[in-house]
């Protein structure tokens, strides 16, 4: 292996020092120093690796296994750190790293009522969150419903599904909330309220950076009901029976936009992570608007908001939008792929109501075919052809069906209710000058209803807001 392979093959440096440790001789001699506690991988800013151990230097250097310690940073190559190896009371707040919330496991052996453990944690700026997994729901409401829209790539009409959706909700009665959380290209709040007067005075971004910075509970209670959110002007134009209510990125009286977006993932003040900060925000605004659905838009990609929507927000559903491409699916998968780095993830965490159903990332999952053309001439089997590329593809996430687990979450290709069952947004061309505030007639048309049609009839189901319920 050359040296650029020794500094990019992170996975395989991972590995070899698994098995590094799985083969030393002294590895008995560790298991005792360790006395049941983890080895931890920190991989760096720049991801160099330093070993901790949670032992005195005192203990490591009289035990047998001090040596091997120290040679292990040959395993990793040249993405070992020099010192290499940390003992706890070498460590500033040591504990901290013990308790994370992001470590992975990396290996686990055990032996005689003693336990081997090895651990990752990565230090990054950025996506941090992809890996965390959902606490138990003790602060969302079972009363109400959240649902994410969500993409890997752009330009798939993820936003004209929402806005379709929350007309929808709002005709049949219920009070919807719109969030824009495209806060990197704020979108969809442009096709429900009007740029300038039509605003409310600051946005989510401005929201949260106010609660950074230590803004007091009556205060950003009183902003939530006051400052955020706005009604779209198509409540009155189309006669809804309900509400929709839009929380912009920014709003009219937003400076600095640009800035504040720079700093609102950082921990605030006090130590709230970005995650904890973003379902205050919501709780407070659909505590005080009593919402009954709240639609979360993300910005398209790998992004650190997507991260904690779909992560970390319970949502009741995640829609992942597809159009049948390579990119598409190999942008899935990568995804995926990382997702499954923490098995945690795909651990049921607690509702409110002990007769809940038990939250679970994946069961939230529901692929949307998008942008999907009439099964004609070249585009004859286009729908099939998208089920089996979807179903091969969301496989990364699913378990093994051995037979021998009962509770292996492992769906047949044809599930209708699974992750990979496809809901079918329709292309029609009148939607490429989708412009509802505009034209309301839009929403309205027989021919843009009937595009949406699968979707929006499927979608009302899945989050249980059907007439009658």
């Amino acid at each position: 292996m050359n040296s650029i392979q020794q500094l990019l093959d992170w996975e395989s440096a991972e590995q070899a020092l698994v098995e590094a440790l799985k083969q030393a001789p002294e590895k008995e001699s560790l298991r005792t120093l360790l006395a049941n506690e983890a080895l931890v991988l920190v991989r760096n800013w720049y991801g160099r690796l330093m070993l901790l151990l949670p032992c005195t230097r005192d203990e490591l250097e009289r035990s047998a296994c001090r040596q091997m310690v120290g040679d292990l940073a040959r395993s990793v190559g040249p993405l070992a750190l020099s010192p290499w190896a940390f003992c706890r009371d070498e460590l500033f707040d040591s504990s901290s790293y013990w308790s994370d919330p992001s470590l992975l496991p990396l290996h686990e052996e055990k032996s005689d009522g003693k336990t081997f453990t090895l651990l990752l944690l990565e230090r990054q700026d950025k996506e941090q969150d992809w890996l965390i997994p959902a606490q138990d729901a003790s602060t969302t409401s079972t009363e109400r419903k959240r649902c994410v829209f969500f993409s890997v790539k752009g330009g798939v009409g993820r936003s004209s599904a929402l806005t379709m959706l929350a007309i929808r909700l709002a005709q049949q009665g219920k009070r919807v909330l719109v969030v824009d959380g495209d806060f990197e290209s704020p979108g969809v709040s442009s096709s429900l309220l009007p740029i300038g007067d039509g605003q409310p005075a600051y946005g989510v971004v401005d929201w949260l950076t106010a609660e950074a910075l230590g803004a007091d509970p009556l205060s950003l209670k009183r902003m939530a009901l006051e400052d955020v959110v706005a009604p779209s002007p198509l409540n009155a134009r189309l006669s809804l029976a309900g509400e929709v209510l839009v929380a912009p990125s920014y709003g009219n009286r937003t400076q600095t936009y640009v800035s504040k977006l720079a700093r609102i993932y950082r921990q605030s003040q006090d130590g709230q992570a970005y995650a904890f900060r973003l379902n205050d925000f919501l709780l407070a605004v659909e505590d005080q608007h009593k919402i009954d659905v709240t639609l979360f838009d993300c910005r398209a990609g790998i992004d650190d908001t997507a991260a904690v929507a779909l992560t970390q927000l319970h949502a009741d559903i995640s829609f992942l939008f597809a159009v049948n491409t390579s990119q598409t699916w190999d942008s899935y998968r990568l995804l995926f792929k990382h997702l499954c780095r923490n098995p945690a993830l795909f651990t049921p965490t607690n509702k409110i109501a002990d007769d809940d159903e038990p939250w679970e990332l994946r069961r939230s999952f529901r692929l949307v075919s998008a942008l999907t053309p009439q099964e004609a001439g070249s585009h004859v089997g286009y729908f099939e052809k998208l089920q089996q590329n979807a179903y091969d593809t969301f496989t990364e996430i699913y378990d093994e069906d051995s037979g021998d687990d009962p509770d292996a979450y492992a769906p047949a290709p044809g599930d209708v209710d699974a992750p990979h069952a496809a809901l079918r947004v329709q292309w029609v061309d009148a939607l490429r000058a989708f412009n509802p505030l505009k034209d309301p007639s839009q929403l309205t048309d027989p021919i843009n209803q009937a595009a949406f049609v699968d979707f929006i009839d499927r979608a009302t189901t899945l989050l249980e807001v059907t007439n009658g319920n």
